[in-house]
């Protein structure tokens, strides 16, 4: 595998990549922690406990997008307003041509039809990732009024903070989405999103972090999504919206204002975590055709292990192994000259 190096990489921000790389293996185990399967021993999770430690990675998205609302206030405040239509046709070129290839993978055609295609396969429950496009589309096209909106609010931090707990808290303990076509959109909506977009925007202007946490406290953050969701029994339907994950990813967020450097970091990890934060769309767009693909062969050798702590490992493997496939196949596709299809 072949890891491209940025000619300087004291350019980037360790500290964006670094959690970029984080929140891409967070997507992956989520989608493919259960590639190989295994029987459970004494010492092992069962599948239902495993599917319980799994929420503790719902930072993912949440971590995604002030990353990308700070880069796109960033580029605005440099270059000025008018690239978010131009990124908006960059992104819908590699949604188009991979939400094909998911479409002529898993659609039922014997049941298609015109309101199916449309409804499911282009609005984001076409496979496992698509609504974060549909998320994108939304932000990219009102990009320039929300970034005026939040600028407004830019000394009013805590209470953004205050506010978004109690937005995320109530559509999360009211039954929100139990309400007919809310349901059916799920958190699709852009608007589920903003305090993260608005943070984001705002973060690229000053430090929004004004408090600084021990390493060990950023670690375990993902936790409290775990102790909510154990003590509260929120309803997991549209799990991105708890309380408590707005709170743990608004933690590992703060470790941006780091001032960690690719030259603190030795090389060789340094180049892994370039590449997988280069590459988090065509991973993200990836990584569900690797887990298709893979888990039929799988189950054809009828591949399945018992040994003590196979839940843990085995799910580690998976994710490394996806992540792997994945970096391949994007270098592959950019050595053919597509890589638009997989750039971000």
């Amino acid at each position: 595998m072949t890891i491209p190096v940025l000619k300087d990489l004291s350019q980037r921000s360790a500290s964006a990549d670094i959690l970029k790389t984080i929140s891409i293996l967070a997507v992956v185990f989520i989608h493919g922690s259960h590639l190989f399967p295994f029987s459970p021993s004494n010492l092992d999770f069962d599948p239902e406990n495993l599917d319980f430690f799994k929420n503790a990675f719902r930072f993912c998205v949440p971590v995604f997008l002030f990353i990308w609302a700070y880069f796109m206030e960033k580029t605005t405040i440099k270059k000025g307003a008018g690239n978010s239509l131009a990124r908006f046709y960059k992104l819908l070129i590699p949604f188009m041509f991979w939400s094909s290839v998911y479409f002529l993978l898993i659609a039922n055609f014997k049941q298609l039809s015109l309101a199916a295609i449309i409804s499911k396969h282009l609005t984001g429950y076409g496979w496992s990732g698509q609504y974060y496009f549909i998320i994108l589309f939304q932000l990219l096209l009102l990009f320039s009024i929300i970034r005026r909106i939040a600028l407004r609010f830019e000394r009013f931090v805590p209470i953004i903070y205050i506010l978004s707990i109690l937005f995320y808290g109530f559509i999360t303990y009211s039954h929100w989405f139990q309400i007919g076509i809310i349901g059916k959109l799920s958190y699709r909506p852009f608007f589920y999103w903003m305090p993260y977009v608005i943070l984001g925007i705002l973060y690229a202007h000053r430090n929004i972090f004004r408090f600084s946490l021990p390493v060990a406290v950023v670690v375990i953050s993902p936790l409290l999504i775990l102790i909510e969701i154990y003590y509260l029994h929120p309803p997991l339907e549209n799990i991105y919206m708890l309380p408590g994950v707005f709170i743990t990813s608004l933690v590992l967020l703060s470790s941006m204002q780091s001032k960690l450097t690719y030259e603190n970091i030795p090389p060789h990890v340094g180049k892994s975590i370039q590449a997988l934060a280069n590459y988090t769309l065509g991973i993200f767009c990836l990584n569900p055709l690797i887990i298709i693909i893979l888990s039929s062969l799988v189950k054809r050798v009828g591949f399945s292990v018992q040994f003590p702590g196979a839940s843990i490992v085995l799910p580690l493997i998976s994710t490394v192994f996806i992540c792997s496939a994945c970096i391949l196949l994007i270098n592959l596709i950019k050595k053919i000259r597509l890589g638009i299809l997989v750039a971000n």
